[in-house]
């Protein structure tokens, strides 16, 4: 549930045949709960491996659903039009630094959701003034999206998760903004 001094970014969904069941993105809150629950037992192991980058159970999935702080973080998705979660984004601000965890349920993949809240997930982190994203994901999509979309490891190292610096945005008045240069040759009076 968004509170008035939330910053929150619109997602523009991808349309295709059949996604007109899909109700526009909604901002999850304590209540719905029960619903984050169940879209994340109903992953498969290797789901779960590549969401939360090691293998959990149903118990550990309950654990993980009775720690999100709704008022902090932001847990965001999709639902089909009987309220079923079917895309799901958990995004926590810390310090700074944004993590993420995205999920899609395998009979709506292919279709740009996925990618959407990716691009959800950037938009929020630059909301928020975030320094930087950090992409623990062992997912081969969220990895290639994370690549394309500029991501990079540390130092080069393997094992370093993907991580996306995020340029500052200049909090200058209008008249203390750099003024753009001048094109090299032109006769402009200063």
């Amino acid at each position: 549930m968004p509170t008035a001094d939330r910053r929150t970014a619109t997602l523009t969904l991808p349309t295709a045949p059949g996604d007109a069941a899909l109700r526009p993105m909604l901002r999850f809150g304590l209540t719905d709960a029960p619903r984050i629950l169940k879209h994340l037992q109903t992953l498969d192991a290797d789901d779960r491996l590549l969401r939360f980058s090691h293998g959990i159970r149903d118990e550990g999935i309950a654990a993980y659903v009775a720690t999100l702080d709704f008022t902090r973080d932001h847990v965001h998705g999709l639902c089909t039009a009987q309220g079923d979660i079917v895309a799901l984004a958990h995004v926590a601000v810390r310090d700074g630094e944004v993590d993420f965890g995205l999920s899609v349920t395998s009979a709506y993949r292919q279709r740009g959701l996925g990618r959407a809240l990716f691009g959800h997930v950037i938009a929020l982190a630059r909301l928020n003034d975030a320094n930087r994203i950090v992409c623990h994901s062992l997912s081969p999509a969220v990895l290639h999206m994370a690549a394309a979309s500029g991501f990079r490891r540390p130092g080069g190292r393997h094992t370093a998760p993907l991580t996306l610096e995020l340029r500052a945005t200049s909090r200058c008045s209008d008249d203390a903004r750099p003024r753009p240069a001048v094109p090299a040759g032109s006769h402009a009076a200063a």
